[in-house]
């Protein structure tokens, strides 16, 4: 089985399932902006089909030091989207306390570190699965 298979299912997986996620806490019938968290999810999940390209076959290799670099990744990914969120919303409500931003950050950094955890664990079982 090729690397491409193992990246095509991260990408749609990663699409349907956050994407269900959002759709799950948003109203009924969603809002035109939940087509906004639709397209920055489409472009996460680029970034994520580039980053499975280079990760995946160090992965495979078994290499070194590669779980801490996976967790970095994605807690910096976590963050700079926290940042980009924040810039956006500065825009609409001209600011936001400084405890609110604090907490904004630490969360999205956290679900970003959580998410390189979990991405690490799925790909070590599907690789284990496809008898990579």
């Amino acid at each position: 089985m090729s690397n491409l298979k193992v990246i095509r299912i991260n990408t749609i997986l990663f699409f349907c399932g956050w994407t269900a996620i959002l759709l799950a806490g948003a109203d009924f019938p969603p809002p035109i902006g939940f087509l906004w968290l639709v397209l920055l999810t489409a472009i996460l999940d680029f970034i994520q089909y580039k980053y499975l390209q280079k990760f995946l076959p160090h992965l495979l290799e078994r290499k070194k030091n590669l779980f801490a670099k996976n967790l970095l990744f994605f807690t910096i990914g976590g963050a700079v989207v926290s940042v980009l969120c924040l810039a956006e919303q500065y825009k609409i409500t001209f600011g936001m306390s400084i405890p609110d931003i604090i907490t904004w950050i630490i969360v999205l950094t956290t679900v970003g570190a959580i998410y390189g955890v979990f991405f690490w664990f799925f790909n070590i079982l599907l690789l284990k699965f496809f008898k990579m």
